[in-house]
């Protein structure tokens, strides 16, 4: 397998190519139909860290709340809804 070399950028970067990506995350919800949405609940909450593995940024009370500047937006009945209305 041919290794890829990696470029030096001595003199500098001419732009950026920019790349996107969509997730999926799931939160449970119980018999009586409570939904527990908090940043704790997410895959990508980085738990050693208590920050955010898609924005970087630090949750607090993140076993309680979804963090304000949360990127996710979340869905209920097909319906799309921000995480201001949670």
């Amino acid at each position: 397998m041919a290794v890829k070399k990696v470029h030096d950028f001595e003199s500098g970067v001419s732009s950026y190519i920019h790349g996107q990506a969509t997730v999926d995350v799931f939160f449970p919800v119980d018999k009586r139909g409570d939904a527990d949405i908090c940043c704790y609940q997410c895959w990508y909450f980085r738990r050693n860290y208590q920050t955010c593995g898609l924005n970087g940024e630090i949750c607090q009370y993140p076993s309680k709340y979804v963090g304000s500047n949360c990127p996710l937006k979340f869905i209920d009945n097909m319906e799309e809804t921000n995480n201001e209305s949670i």
